[in-house]
Order: structure tokens, then C-alpha cells, then sequence
């Protein structure tokens, strides 16, 4: 008799269920859910948590009051809820409900840089126009946008950054990471 070598069916976890695990303290803080998996996320480098910061700098002074800034808070998309570096919201109440959508996501990578290529079809899932990773170990901005059936049809790498979505926003990598 030949055996076949199989794996066993993964069960991805709702966002329901992922919050009730949470809640009862069998989750750890430093997770997030996507695609249904839960995953820890990694220790930061001073590097990274330090162009995070500028990086949310320049969008406090150049962001319209109208816009909300949010850094590692969760965006709740299909059986998703990734934590990225920073979102920018429409203006909102969040206190009952996560946002479910943005106008930008940013994330700053350089250890978990295929994780957050892979984010990319999460956050185009949910309707997110715009989405960069500033991209720590090739200095560059890599950009997603032009949503289509639920994916980027335009994704590219620059330098600079032009938003197409927030009025005036610019972006240029050698601003935040010298």
C-alpha cells in the first residue's frame, strides 16, 4: 500500500475569535492576525522605531486636522488585523470598532520585509488606495497603488514618494533615514 505524505487542514481563526483569545489572556500583546493566522511581531531596531517617529513627525505637520494618525493600532480587514507602522484614517470615531479601512498604510521594514510584501494583498482586500514599505536594507520606498479587483495594479520603488490620494502628502526616504 503507498502512503501519500499529507499536511493537515489549517483553520484560520475569525477576528472574533482572535479578539475572545486575546481577551482571556491567550494571546500575547505583540501579535497580530492575518489572513486568519496569528503572528508575533518582531523586536524593533532603533533604526526602524526612529523613521517611524520622523515619519509620523512630518505627517503631523503636513496632514490636515480632518486626517487621523494612527501608529501600531489595528486595522480590522476581512479575517485580518494587521498593526502597521502607521495608517492614515479618515476622520472617525474608533472607539467602538476598529477601522476597517485608510487612506495610507505605511510599514518600515528590514527584517520583516516578505512579511510585509505579503501584507500588500491584505491591504489592497481592504480597499487601502495607497500602501509603502520603507525598505531599510535597499533604502528605498516600495509603492502599491492603483487598487483593481482587490489588488495593485501599479507597484514600483523610488526614492520619493507622491501621494495620489492625500492632497499634498510627499515622501522622500533620504528625509527619514540618513
Amino acid at each position: 500500500m503507498d502512503m501519500v505524505s499529507t499536511l493537515p487542514d489549517i483553520v484560520p481563526l475569525s477576528v472574533d475569535a482572535y479578539h475572545l483569545l486575546y481577551d482571556r489572556g491567550l494571546i500575547p500583546e505583540q501579535c497580530e492576525l492575518i489572513e486568519g493566522a496569528i503572528y508575533t511581531k518582531m523586536t524593533k531596531h532603533p533604526l526602524h522605531a526612529e523613521t517611524v517617529r520622523k515619519i509620523i513627525a512630518h505627517l503631523y505637520r503636513r496632514l490636515p486636522e480632518s486626517l487621523v494618525i494612527s501608529s501600531e493600532n489595528p486595522l480590522t480587514i476581512g479575517s485580518s488585523e494587521p498593526e502597521p507602522d502607521i495608517a492614515i484614517l479618515p476622520a472617525g470615531d474608533y472607539s467602538h470598532a476598529h477601522p476597517q479601512t485608510a487612506l495610507l498604510v505605511i510599514e518600515v521594514a528590514s527584517t520583516t520585509l516578505a512579511f510585509d510584501r505579503r501584507k500588500a494583498g491584505v491591504y489592497a482586500s481592504g480597499g487601502i488606495p495607497e500602501y509603502l514599505i520603507f525598505n531599510l536594507n535597499d533604502r528605498i520606498i516600495e509603492v502599491h497603488q492603483q487598487l483593481q479587483a482587490g489588488r495593485y495594479a501599479h507597484s514600483y520603488e523610488s526614492d520619493r514618494f507622491v501621494s495620489n490620494v492625500v492632497p499634498g502628502l510627499a515622501l522622500s526616504f533620504p528625509d527619514f533615514v540618513s
